[in-house]
């Protein structure tokens, strides 16, 4: 399948979708709805630090939690799976934001974070209501080409997402909008 097929169909779907994204801001379109969504598993997927010591290489398949979506592009970082969020081990912690890993450094948020993003044939990244189906702290799978940027960074062309788990929090918890 030709890369502008799959973007024209990815566009076309998030289009769509778009009212009910601007409803429900991190909690978007359910599986199924849009091209970047997986309706199965991937299989055997590696770390976050496993794919960055791996290096680049196409047809990876990375898990991650989502640790920050990019309002209005195809865009997101996942944070190493390994990496507890706050609350997740103490669950007596009243941190009210346990997506934004502050406990941790900023060094080691760098360090065990992915830049995720979906592009068109021109390698821009695409411009869309939000990511489908995320919201942060999902466990996802996603499949792609791991590359190198300019500076050095990773990033991670995704092809496909899948989310493999959408934890309960406590319900002093409030969403990000």
């Amino acid at each position: 399948m030709s890369k502008l097929y799959v973007t024209l169909s990815l566009l076309t779907v998030l289009a769509a979708c778009g009212a009910k994204q601007a409803e429900t801001p991190n909690d978007v379109a359910p599986t199924g709805t849009d091209a970047l969504t997986l309706a199965t598993d991937p299989g055997a997927a590696i770390s976050v630090l496993q794919a960055k010591e791996a290096g680049a290489k196409k047809g990876v398949v990375v898990e991650g939690r989502v640790y920050d979506l990019t309002k209005d592009w195809a865009m997101m970082k996942v944070m190493e799976v390994s990496m507890d969020y706050c609350g997740e081990v103490n669950k007596e912690e009243k941190c009210p934001t346990p997506w934004d890993y502050c406990c941790d450094t900023p060094e080691d948020r760098a360090a065990n974070s992915l830049l995720v993003k979906a592009v068109d044939d021109k390698g821009e990244t695409l411009e869309v209501p939000a990511m489908p189906g995320m919201r942060l702290i999902d466990k996802v799978k996603i499949t792609g080409e791991l590359t190198k940027d300019e500076h050095g960074n990773f990033v991670l062309l995704a092809n496909g997402i899948f989310r493999v788990e959408r934890p309960k929090l406590p319900d002093h918890v409030m969403w990000p909008e």
